[in-house]
């Protein structure tokens, strides 16, 4: 993989420094200060017309004076002079600038026309930069203080990317007497180039943080931000402070969707998904940062807590049960071993009260017995200061009782203030972080229990299915089209079954009626008894206006329910265009329970699925939870498993349980839709039925709406979805019917197969060394993938009657996003096919959808096969500069 293009902004070699002033409290000041004093020894070059030299350095007019190339640019001057200065620093060959100044689109949005001018000029003169209206970037490990903060941030392993710049100087106060050490602190500010998603792409791979914390006030690319952040989640914690939790928005929801999701519910499906933990306050974030400082992971969500106050060990116990976090029994070794320590009296149990007159020796031994506990997977150790308390001694026993290496978080809670300082200072040192309350101190250990959860979920595969084939999406597409072109932004109920029975979701039969001789026939031709609903696009929720009658059971009473129903709905909504009501057979599935699920569209991360209790009162039970599509079976899952309704699927009484199966298929053909269909902006099935013998889509509602014009065929989408349009069936030389296709979680298994099957020589050329089996790991990674970052294609065939993987072929965009590195291997059973062409012309179709350039690889240069078939292919070959037995291959596209 190439440099990130962001290493001039974090690891630069030299920086310029505009607006530096020899003295003063300006900005510029400051941060040339700050650039000097803190130990970077690269060169900084002041630039300011002002002066002729500041100190012993000296003062350029202006970048281009400079004699060396310089790596970054440190604005601090008025905002109209920064869009010259920008140009100026791209005519030098600047490739990163940092801009402190404010007045840009921030306030009142005056400056918006500067901040689209500045942005403008750093395109074209391939800048990448932070701000404007930021605090600045720190990397303590380098010796980089861009910022005009009065504190000096410690050195450590711990990332802050921020948008508050008050929380950044906050922080940065706080860390060093907490003994909190940070490797990069980042101020976005404006965000106008460098966001979110840029800075944890650099941060995922940076070997100097191990954890990152982010606060986050709005997000503007929500498909970059996501990509980003799923890939840093898989590789470190991230820990998430997002500020307007309770902002809803003020559009009128057209359905019941619409109504229960929030926008705070959207952006935890949204961390969740992307399998970072999130925090509500800054409290919280603070507890975050000191637990990260000092330690790096858990292996489970057990703890063991220990205490010398009974009502102490209660509290953590308390917030440990509200977090969902396990406190286990002590394992019979631990209570011998604390059975010869403690007094008798001790509380044999977890929390282990070792009562308050606790010694020193005590604290020391329980703390020993409990980290070498192979029961629990953390330990909170906690004091209260009572009149026989030694503080100060009780945290020397704790620490000398460590383990040398420390296999388990230990967390240290020295309740009250005066008389532990010394006691705290001792336990920071020693790198035990210390919290001030029994509850913080849990959600410490919580945060790092979270992010051990995610990782486990992210290697959960589903179950291997064959590819879904026969979905109408062309249909479904003209139905819509058909309503867009009269005008109408919502979908008939006829219409609507229609479009979800081209995706194979079960529905019932339902007939339009204008009049009530229409409706009797209708009724004769479903079957009585039936239900009849108003028919009307300015309709949303028909039961709310009398616009539904049920179970009607004669031909006789069809004309009466018609004229009752339209003269309903009149009078509650006078100004109503009615165009009849329709008819359908009254759904009849067995032990059938009452479901809805729906789908709105966020303004930031775009479409979302919602899974719930259905019937005439979703919106009064609000039993209900949200994720973002795409979903597989597992993602499915695990959001029907967040409902209280979710129990209910299950047998009770004399229930049978409902047909999971088809629920799940349901839910994923909802996500299909989505994907596949931009214009779909709301949508409701409520009810829908779930039943032991399958599911069955009552009633629909979907709104829809021309989609604005993008680029890309899923730029509506926060995650990329599955690229159906890249599926294709061929042949190979000998006639065997083939399928090409994009992998897919779901191809885990029969990527191990494949990845077994290989010959030693295959692995050998593939991987350059020996690899026999796929780790869970590895498999995630494998099949789980970014499709906007990434792709692979797989080669299916129908071997001895089941389908078989017999090639791969796949890609990775390089970080300057022109460029991919591709990799190929075909099972040994296929050779001589044409296997391999077919599926590097894949690759080359894929690349183009993805706007690349440039294909490149790296083969042995004992591979002789693979090198002819890249030279049929038009890559030219040169050898690798390190190492003589690899050559590279190149082909632009």
């Amino acid at each position: 993989m190439d440099k990130s293009p962001l290493s001039p902004l974090f690891d630069p070699h030299s920086v310029a420094m505009f607006g530096a002033s020899p003295k003063g409290s300006s900005v510029g000041a400051m941060a040339y200060r700050n650039l000097i004093s803190r130990g970077f020894e690269g060169p900084i070059y002041p630039i300011n017309p002002k002066y002729k030299a500041i100190g012993e350095a000296t003062c350029h007019a202006r970048i281009g004076d400079v004699p060396d190339e310089v790596d970054l640019a440190v604005i601090a001057t008025p905002a109209r002079t920064v869009p010259a200065i920008m140009r100026d620093c791209a005519e030098a060959g600047v490739k990163a600038v940092i801009v402190l100044s404010a007045g840009f689109g921030e306030g009142d949005g005056s400056g918006k026309g500067l901040e689209a001018q500045v942005e403008a000029i750093a395109r074209k003169g391939g800048i990448r930069f932070m701000g404007p209206n930021c605090v600045g970037l720190v990397r303590p490990w380098l010796g980089l203080d861009a910022t005009f903060l009065r504190s000096q941030t410690p050195k450590g392993r711990l990332a802050l990317v921020s948008q508050s710049g008050a929380l950044i100087s906050a922080i940065a106060d706080w860390a060093a007497p907490h003994h909190s050490g940070f490797s990069a602190m980042v101020s976005l500010g404006n965000s106008t180039d460098v966001d979110f998603g840029d800075t944890l792409d650099f941060l995922a791979t940076d070997p100097h943080t191990d954890a990152i914390l982010l606060y986050i006030e709005g997000i503007k690319d929500a498909p970059n931000f996501m990509s980003a952040l799923r890939r840093a989640s898989r590789l470190k914690p991230v820990v998430v402070l997002k500020s307007g939790r309770h902002a809803v928005s003020s559009e009128a929801a057209h359905t019941h969707t619409g109504a229960l999701i929030g926008s705070d519910e959207v952006f935890d499906a949204a961390l969740e998904r992307a399998g970072a933990v999130r925090v509500d306050t800054l409290g919280q974030l603070f507890a975050a940062a000191e637990l990260l400082a000092n330690t790096k992971k858990t292996s489970g969500d057990r703890l063991c807590i220990i205490t010398n106050g009974g009502g102490a060990g209660v509290l953590a116990a308390d917030r440990a049960g509200d977090l969902g976090l396990s406190l286990p029994p002590l394992s019979v070794d631990t209570k011998k071993l604390l059975d010869k320590v403690l007094p008798p009296y001790w509380s044999h149990a977890n929390p282990v009260d070792i009562l308050g007159d606790a010694t020193p020796d005590a604290y020391g031994a329980a703390v020993k017995a409990a980290m070498a506990d192979p029961d629990n997977d953390g330990v909170l150790v906690m004091l209260t200061p009572q009149a026989m308390t030694d503080a100060v001694a009780a945290a020397k026993s704790v620490i000398d009782a460590l383990p040398a290496r420390r296999r388990k978080p230990l967390l240290a809670c020295w309740m009250g203030e005066s008389s532990v300082v010394e006691a705290r200072n001792l336990l920071s040192e020693a790198g035990v972080p210390d919290f001030d309350t029994p509850e913080r101190a849990v959600e410490g250990f919580s945060y790092l229990a979270q992010h051990h959860q995610n990782r486990k979920l992210a290697l959960e595969v589903p179950r291997a299915r064959a590819f879904e084939k026969g979905l109408d999406l062309d249909g479904a597409r003209m139905i819509i089209a058909s309503a867009l072109s009269e005008g109408r932004k919502m979908l008939s109920d006829t219409e609507s079954k229609a479009l979800l029975r081209a995706f194979n979701i079960p529905v019932n039969m339902t007939i339009e009626a204008r009049s009530p001789a229409d409706a009797l026939v209708a009724a004769e031709t479903v079957g009585f008894p039936v239900a009849m609903k108003i028919s009307s696009p300015d309709v949303s929720h028909k039961t709310d206006v009398g616009g539904v009658r049920i179970n009607v059971a004669h031909a006789a009473t069809v004309t009466r329910a018609y004229h009752e129903i339209t003269a309903s709905v009149k009078k509650a909504l006078p100004e109503a265009r009615i165009s009849g009501v329709t008819v359908e057979a009254m759904a009849d599935l067995r032990h059938a329970r009452e479901l809805v699920i729906g789908a709105s569209r966020d303004p930031v991360f775009g479409p979302t699925i919602l899974f719930g209790a259905g019937g005439t009162m979703v919106e009064v039970m609000r039993d209900s939870a949200v994720a973002l599509p795409p979903l597989n079976a597992v993602l499915s899952d695990r959001l029907i498993n967040k409902t209280r309704v979710s129990k209910a699927l299950d047998s009770f009484r004399d229930y049978d349980p409902v047909d999971r199966g088809a629920l799940v298929d349901v839910l994923k053909r909802i996500s299909i839709i989505l994907s596949e269909l931009p214009e779909v902006t709301e949508m409701d099935i409520n009810p829908l039925f779930a039943g032991p013998d399958g599911v069955l889509a009552v009633d629909a509602r979907i709104s829809v709406a021309r989609p604005p014009a993008k680029d890309g065929r899923y730029d509506h989408m926060a995650i990329h979805p599955y690229p159906r349009h890249l599926a294709r069936e061929t042949f190979l030389s000998d006639g065997t019917p083939l399928m090409i296709r994009p992998i897919r979680p779901e191809d885990a298994e029969y990527e191990q197969e494949f990845m077994r099957d290989l010959s030693k020589e295959a692995k050998q050329m593939r991987f350059m060394g020996s690899v026999n089996e796929l780790s869970p790991e590895m498999l995630a990674q494998f099949t789980q993938i970014d499709y906007r970052r990434e792709m692979a294609l797989v080669a299916m065939a129908e071997i001895e009657g089941r389908d078989v993987q017999v090639g791969v072929a796949r890609y990775v965009i390089n970080p300057d996003q022109k460029s991919c590195e591709f990799a190929i291997v075909v099972s040994d059973r296929i050779q001589h096919q044409g296997l391999g062409t077919k599926l590097m012309k894949g690759l080359f179709s894929a690349a183009q959808d993805h706007d690349l350039e440039v294909i490149e690889g790296t083969v042995l240069k004992k591979n002789e096969p693979m090198l002819r078939l890249m030279k049929e292919l038009g890559f030219t070959q040169r050898p690798d500069p390190d190492d003589r037995d690899v050559v590279i291959v190149e082909r632009w596209l």
